[in-house]
């Protein structure tokens, strides 16, 4: 059966496309009813200053912001992990299951052959600073976060992702 791999690697399978689109389509209705939060916030920079397409950007920092999360969040990501990943078994505590679930995250944007760092974005080490003072910027986002984010952390979250 066609599904996101086909759709991202042979996009003239209408099948998969078809998939990919009512995925996007659902996607989109969920996210106009969750306040989205820090991975948001960190991404906007990326692509203001870099013009990183707001998905890629997302996924450089998903990851790393996931991991600052985990200690406010494990009951909540532990549930996300056997829906986002169904034939995957995860064991183990909240936190255990957490660290599964991030590092499936990780494979699938390895499996996809997307960019995993800010390094391979030509980003220079020397702008993580000025990135982390524009996410500061983006309370809108940041209020919603479940775990506080400060300058100090969004700059060690971008050095995690460089």
């Amino acid at each position: 059966t066609a599904n996101i791999f086909t759709a991202t690697h042979h996009g003239h399978v209408l099948e998969a496309r078809e998939k990919m689109l009512l995925g996007a389509l659902y996607a989109g209705q969920a996210f106009a009813n969750s306040p989205v939060a820090a991975v948001h916030a960190l991404a906007y920079p990326l692509g203001g200053h870099f013009h990183i397409p707001h998905g890629l950007s997302n996924s450089l920092v998903l990851p790393y912001v996931l991991r600052f999360n985990v200690d406010s969040a494990a009951e909540q990501y532990a549930q996300l992990a056997p829906i986002m990943f169904p034939d995957q078994s995860f064991t183990g505590t909240n936190q255990d299951i957490c660290e599964q679930w991030i590092d499936q995250i990780e494979n699938l944007i390895k499996d996809l052959g997307l960019p995993s760092t800010l390094r391979e974005m030509n980003i220079e080490e020397s702008f993580l600073p000025t990135l982390a003072k524009d996410a500061m910027l983006q309370t809108r986002l940041l209020v919603n976060n479940p775990r506080d984010v400060s300058y100090e952390d969004a700059l060690a979250i971008y050095h995690a992702a460089f």
